[in-house]
C-alpha cells in the first residue's frame, strides 16, 4: 500500500510539473524595421505579424517570446536553432534548413525610385545594371537570389528608413520595400527629413513580387507538433476573416 501511495503521489507531482514545462515560451525572432509588418516601438514588438502571433497564442495556448532585431541577426539565430522566425520567404536553399508553417502573410514588395527616374518594370531583368537597395541578409525569392550580383548590384542596409535616405541622396537607384505602399508611406511620414521630400519619391505600379511569408523552425528543433497546432490556427484565421481584420488595423 505504501509503495502504491508513493507511486501515486509521484505521478501527481509529475502531472503538476508538466504544464509548466509545456508552457515554456517558444522564442520567435523577426525583423525590427518593416512597418506595418513588424517593428519595435518603445521597446515593444508591434505589427501585423506580431498581432497574428498573439492570436495564435489565444487559439492554441502556445506562448511566444517575440524578439525583433535586424533581419540578418534574426535569421542567423533562427538558422542556429535558437528559435523560430517570422517573415520568412521560401527558397530552395531555405527549404533544406527550415520546416515551414502555412502562409502567415502575403508581402507585396514594391519598387521605389526618385520621380523622373521611373522605368517600365515587368521582370527582374528590368533591373539590369541598377543598384538596388535591399535588407541585409534578405531573400525575396529564387528569382531575386539568381539575379542578385548578376543582373543588378545589391546595396544592403538595415531597413526601409536607411534605404529611402540612400535613394534620396542617389546612392542607390531603386529601393525594394515591403509590405506594400503602406510600408513606404509609414516610413516617410514617421521621419522628419523624409517627410520634407515625400513628393520626390515614386512607387512603380508593378510590384517586384507578392511574397508569401511563413513561420520557420530549423529542422533540428523538431517542431512538427507545434507547427501542426500553428497551421490549424492559421487556417482557421484565414477562413474566419481574422487575418483581414488584423491587416485592416494598419
Amino acid at each position: 500500500m505504501r509503495s502504491f501511495r508513493a507511486g501515486f503521489f509521484a505521478l501527481l507531482l509529475l502531472l503538476a510539473v508538466a504544464p509548466a514545462w509545456a508552457a515554456e515560451p517558444v522564442v520567435i525572432f523577426g525583423n525590427h524595421a518593416t512597418p506595418p509588418k513588424s517593428w519595435m516601438e518603445n521597446g515593444t514588438p508591434r505589427g501585423i505579424l506580431v498581432d497574428i502571433l498573439h492570436e495564435i497564442e489565444a487559439r492554441t495556448g502556445i506562448a511566444f517570446d517575440i524578439r525583433l532585431m535586424p533581419w540578418k541577426r534574426a535569421y542567423m539565430l533562427a538558422q542556429a536553432g535558437n528559435g523560430g522566425l517570422i517573415g520568412l520567404s521560401k527558397t530552395k536553399e531555405r527549404l533544406t534548413i527550415f520546416d515551414y508553417s502555412g502562409a502567415m502573410y502575403y508581402d507585396e514588395i514594391r519598387l521605389v525610385v526618385l520621380k523622373g527616374n521611373e522605368f517600365p518594370y515587368k521582370t527582374v531583368s528590368d533591373l539590369k545594371g541598377k543598384v538596388v537597395g535591399v535588407t541585409r541578409g534578405a531573400s525575396y525569392g529564387d528569382d531575386f537570389d539568381a539575379a542578385k550580383g548578376r543582373v543588378f548590384t545589391p546595396s544592403e542596409d538595415t531597413g526601409p528608413l536607411c534605404r529611402l535616405r540612400m535613394l534620396l541622396v542617389k546612392r542607390i537607384q531603386v529601393a525594394l520595400i515591403g509590405p506594400g505602399e503602406a510600408s513606404v508611406r509609414h516610413t516617410i511620414e514617421n521621419d522628419t527629413d523624409l517627410r520634407k521630400h515625400r513628393d520626390e519619391f515614386s512607387i512603380l505600379p508593378t510590384p517586384f513580387n507578392h511574397d508569401p511569408n511563413y513561420i520557420g523552425f530549423e529542422k533540428g528543433m523538431r517542431m512538427g507538433d507545434t507547427l501542426r497546432e500553428i497551421d490549424k490556427a492559421l487556417a482557421d484565421m484565414w477562413k474566419d476573416g481574422t487575418m483581414q481584420d488584423i491587416e485592416a488595423r494598419y
